[in-house]
């Protein structure tokens, strides 16, 4: 869901004060999604024009913003566009335009005649302009106007530098930011806590921590990540699996603290930690069979989890436990705590 995001942090700010023509020619050559060149010829035909804006606004707007720039062929040659539209002028023309080209009516949106340098690559007669598109509250937008390969009522969304039709999905959760947090797990740690023989066995408590960010638009007050599944593990012994500190051996479960606010705001990163332990029965009191057992009953293992919140209950996604950590760190852990 990358396009959900800006992919270069120098073209996210879209409310320029002014555009030069050394900034045009000095942005990047190819497709990209935060931007689209579309020549002056486009002025030919109308409907043309108006169809291919309204699908272009339509794509930025639903993808965190981005840039139009009006005059400037695919290969980055300035040919420019009139500098009139009947008897207006051609920035007021478009400002008049663009709002009603999608529906939400786009209100986040500026409109540069950009300044010329001296010497000039603009032809005299001519002007480059650029419309900077904000990443919309209101998203999703839809297209509003048929012309050129845009078609009418169609959702788009910037994809590999194109303006291609929304799936299903990306429309969910573009609406979703605006009544729902988004939140989304950006990395799983395991952290050993403790470890203490019991009745021949060896009791090894750890931490899954959990980094999830908000990527929404509306604040997470009541969330959590939910451990709902485990596969991988022996089937004959699931009771040496803990999920929960109460369950520890005594002495082990203390410790258990509260937070007071789990919020989290648009844009904010929590860490939530969930119990993991487990009870190793190494044949040999050995370093080499203590970790054979650890790779058997906890590297082995894969673990699904989801987070939930008040509107929605999560995908579940699934991390293997080996990927966290190496069974001869469990192991060194361990011994040196024993």
């Amino acid at each position: 869901m990358t396009a959900l995001l800006r992919q270069e942090v120098t073209m996210n700010v879209v409310k320029r004060e002014r555009w030069t023509e050394a900034e045009v020619l000095a942005l990047p050559t190819g497709e990209h999604d935060y931007f689209e060149r579309k020549s002056g010829l486009l002025f030919n035909n109308e409907g043309d024009l108006l169809g291919k804006l309204a699908k272009t606004i339509s794509a930025l707007a639903n993808s965190g913003g981005g840039h139009i720039l009006l005059g400037v062929d695919d290969a980055g040659g300035l040919d420019g566009v009139p500098p009139t539209k009947g008897r207006a002028a051609i920035r007021d023309w478009l400002e008049q335009k663009i709002t009603n080209l999608v529906d939400y009516p786009l209100a986040d949106f500026r409109v540069h005649v950009v300044e010329r340098s001296d010497p000039s690559q603009i032809p005299p007669d001519r002007e480059v302009v650029v419309i900077a598109v904000g990443d919309s509250a209101l998203a999703p937008h839809q297209c509003a106007h048929d012309g050129g390969s845009a078609r009418k009522y169609t959702y788009y969304h910037r994809q590999a530098g194109r303006s291609e039709p929304a799936p299903h999905f990306y429309l969910e959760l573009l609406r979703q930011r605006l009544v729902s947090p988004v939140l989304e797990v950006r990395g799983v740690e395991l952290i050993p806590t403790r470890a203490r023989r019991i009745d021949g066995a060896v009791f090894l408590a750890t931490e899954l921590r959990f980094r999830v960010e908000n990527t929404g638009r509306v604040a997470a007050y009541k969330w959590a990540v939910q451990v709902r599944e485990m596969g991988g593990h022996p089937k004959e012994r699931p009771e040496d699996y803990r999920w929960n500190k109460s369950d520890y051996p005594d002495g082990m479960g203390n410790n258990i603290s509260l937070a007071i606010d789990d919020t989290i705001l648009p844009g904010g990163v929590r860490n939530e930690t969930s119990d993991f332990g487990c009870l190793l029965r190494p044949k040999h009191d050995t370093a080499e069979a203590l970790q054979a057992e650890v790779e058997r009953m906890i590297c082995s293992v894969s673990i699904g989890y989801r987070v939930a919140t008040e509107t929605s209950l999560g995908d579940m996604q699934y991390v293997a436990v080996g990927s966290l950590v190496a069974p001869q760190d469990l192991t060194a852990f361990v011994v040196q705590a024993l």
